[in-house]
């Protein structure tokens, strides 16, 4: 699988506010050697977005299973399958959109401010995104897009392939960069004119944090697990393996995963406007 250049080095601050915990917590959790950071030659704590999918999984086993922190320690060390998946999904997703986006911003010479506002961001936030490429929701994103002129796919930097290749084999799609934590999406193909298919692999009480809009028409088929998706803010579906869903891209869409596990999907775009 092709995978991002970028891989940035976040700060316990960065680990925190991603994961939803408090700074003192990713401490404790790595007291007990359930995140082992680099240092830098300062002496500084650097993670990697590795960091926070286990941070994320961590929290999940707390507050979803209410295992201790012994307990989770155990599994990581005895699930190896596990651990490898986090590692997979962390590393194979790394994104490129902070620079894109401050390459987009400075270009048309806008402060953080002006694009926040425009946005409804604070500058604060965007700019965390710049310097990590994470942090911000798909609505979030599409905002960002549309306020540049370009597409999800376009501040993403996940060029549309010109090579006319019909077949992609297992383990060969393309891991497109992170749209968020805990969400991995491989394109299996796409045309310039056609259509954007997509393996979606969300883990559990992953959502999009909102609805987002935009041209063409949507297909879900669900392979595993549970998917909810909500339809012009009113319309609520539940679908589990083997149901499947046709809509509108302009409606407005939000979703989550709300199973245990994770949810494994093929997503198809028809209209190269996401």
């Amino acid at each position: 699988m092709s995978r991002g250049s970028y891989s940035p080095r976040l700060k316990i601050s960065d680990v925190a506010r991603l994961a939803d915990v408090s700074v003192s917590t990713i401490r404790v959790w790595e007291a007990k050697g359930l995140l082992k950071p680099s240092y830098s030659d300062g002496g500084r704590r650097l993670y990697t977005t590795a960091d926070v999918e286990k941070a994320l999984q961590i929290k999940r086993m707390r507050s979803g299973r209410g295992m201790p922190l012994t307990d989770i320690a155990s599994t990581f060390k005895n699930d190896s399958n596990g651990k490898s998946s986090v590692d997979k999904n962390a590393t194979a997703s790394v994104s490129d959109v902070g620079p894109i986006l401050r390459k987009l911003r400075t270009e048309k010479r806008l402060t953080l401010k002006e694009v926040a506002d425009a946005v409804e961001l604070t500058p604060a936030e965007l700019a965390s995104t710049e310097r990590t490429s994470m942090g911000l929701d798909v609505p979030a994103l599409k905002r960002l897009a549309t306020f540049f002129g370009t597409t999800l796919n376009g501040i993403m930097g996940a060029a549309v392939p010109t090579d006319g290749k019909e077949i992609v084999t297992r383990d060969r799609g393309v891991i497109l960069p992170r749209l968020g934590v805990g969400l991995m999406v491989e394109r299996f193909g796409s045309g310039a004119d056609m259509m954007d298919c997509q393996r979606w692999t969300i883990e559990p009480g992953v959502s999009s944090n909102g609805s987002y809009r935009h041209e063409g028409e949507e297909f879900i088929a669900v392979l595993s697990g549970t998917f909810e998706i909500t339809l012009a803010d009113e319309r609520v579906y539940v679908l589990t393996q083997g149901d499947t869903i046709y809509f509108k891209s302009g409606i407005p869409h939000s979703w989550r995963n709300p199973g245990p596990i994770k949810t494994e999907m093929i997503w198809i775009c028809a209209g190269h406007s996401f």
